[in-house]
């Protein structure tokens, strides 16, 4: 390790270039949709009742994303990440306001559409930009950072929804949505660190080239990506287990997206604001696991991925039995902080294993495929939810959680391949370039 190196290793990678004003903007611009992620549903229950429409109107933001994501994020990945991240949050923020002046459901649901299709080139920009600002070696540091501040953004939403219902409007919410989304685009403003590929990794490659009909669209999205993906992953056990895994974990997160406002408004009927305080629950778990996993370096990453996702599908089973609101809470604050360890684990894992193109295209195929399993698990959520089918709905959030983990186990501990110059100059992502 060179001197520089060492120094690095030993300093905060908080003092690292362009890193606090991204976790900064990441953290601001989850703030905003925490709010919303507790103001949509109480709206919507409030004027639409409980059911399927319930689901698919929660859900109904990932399909442009389903769609078009592999296209979008080829598209970034020929452009500046930190102008389209600019670009798509001030849409997005334009969007927002207009939710609260709706007044039929599809209305609602064309706006979430047309969020979806500017929110659709967030995740590839910022996942590109958090490569740039994140020193080699350190990813588990960087991420546990990152997904700190994301979890502390999650618990100050519901924080924030309360006093503003009580001393004003629905309305204001959403307006807090596109504030935050302006302020987290104009974080981003200004000097920032440029690409770590070297530059023999670009020079004398074509632009990928994007398909201009249907068909060649439809052959991107369903038979050149998930070849693509398979090619990509087959070689490395531990991304091929994240991977497999985060399909089915995704699905969990959609089906909470419906579960959690049912279980409050089911079991808690007399608390307005239990939906409120167990969101805030799992995001203080999020914000102490994400300071955890920064601190766990020196245990096996693939140890930790299995333990937090087992362990909080046990959190999620036990929330059957939780009949009284401080045990519910307690669960769910435990079960985010499994969650953040293993949420951190697994973007340090598969960052450290990829250049920024190579892990620019691997989330170009998958980003849209897990939009899939999220809309997909918000629908079932919809169909099971119901006053006494809670325990059908907590058997299939844990089983699904744990069972593909536990049949993956030998794949997390598969391990970490060196990333040399050379390596990293080699890695040139065959693969994108010709998927058009």
């Amino acid at each position: 390790m060179s001197a520089e190196s060492a120094r690095r290793a030993k300093s905060s990678v908080w003092r690292e270039p362009g890193l606090a004003r991204l976790v900064v903007s990441i953290s601001i611009s989850q703030l905003g949709t925490a709010i919303t992620g507790v103001a949509l549903p109480i709206f919507l229950l409030d004027r639409f009742g409980l059911g399927l429409d319930f689901g698919l109107t929660l859900g109904i933001r990932l399909i442009p994303n389903i769609v078009l994501g592999t296209v979008v994020s080829e598209v970034v990945r020929r452009r500046d990440p930190r102008a389209v991240s600019v670009l798509a949050s001030v849409v997005s923020a334009l969007l927002a306001i207009a939710i609260p002046f709706t007044g039929a459901l599809w209305q609602i649901q064309v706006l979430s559409f047309l969020i979806g299709l500017t929110t659709m080139f967030l995740a590839p920009a910022r996942l590109a930009l958090r490569t740039r600002v994140t020193p080699d070696g350190r990813e588990l540091e960087s991420n546990g950072l990152i997904v700190t501040a994301q979890r502390v953004a999650s618990l100050l939403g519901p924080v924030v929804v309360g006093p503003t219902l009580a001393f004003g409007t629905i309305s204001m919410l959403f307006f807090a949505e596109a504030a935050t989304a302006l302020i987290a685009a104009g974080l981003l403003l200004g000097p920032f660190p440029g690409p770590k590929d070297e530059p023999a990794t670009t020079a004398g490659t074509a632009a990928p080239r994007l398909p201009k009909s249907p068909p060649g669209i439809l052959r991107l999205l369903f038979l050149d990506n998930p070849r693509d993906l398979l090619s990509i992953i087959r070689g490395d056990g531990m991304v091929f287990g994240l991977t497999l895994t985060a399909f089915t974990y995704v699905f969990v997160v959609g089906m909470n997206s419906v579960f959690v406002p049912a279980f409050a408004r089911i079991r808690f009927p007399e608390i307005d604001g239990m939906l409120g305080y167990l969101i805030a629950a799992m995001g203080l778990g999020g914000a102490v696991g994400g300071i955890l996993a920064g601190r766990l370096t020196r245990f096996s990453p693939g140890l930790m991925y299995i333990l937090g996702n087992v362990l909080e599908a046990v959190c999620w089973l036990l929330l059957l039995l939780a009949h009284q609101p401080p045990l519910a809470i307690g669960l769910l604050v435990a079960g985010g902080v499994l969650e953040s360890v293993a949420t951190a684990v697994y973007m340090a894992e598969v960052q450290a294993r990829f250049t920024e193109r190579e892990l620019t295209h691997y989330y170009s195929m998958l980003l849209p495929t897990n939009d899939v399993f999220v809309l997909l698990g918000a629908t079932v959520a919809g169909l099971l939810v119901a006053p006494g089918r809670l325990g059908v709905s907590v058997a299939v959030i844990a089983g699904v959680m744990a069972v593909p983990i536990l049949l993956l186990t030998r794949s997390f501990f598969a391990p970490r391949p060196e990333r040399t110059t050379a390596a990293r100059t080699k890695g040139a992502v065959p693969a994108a370039d010709a998927a058009g």
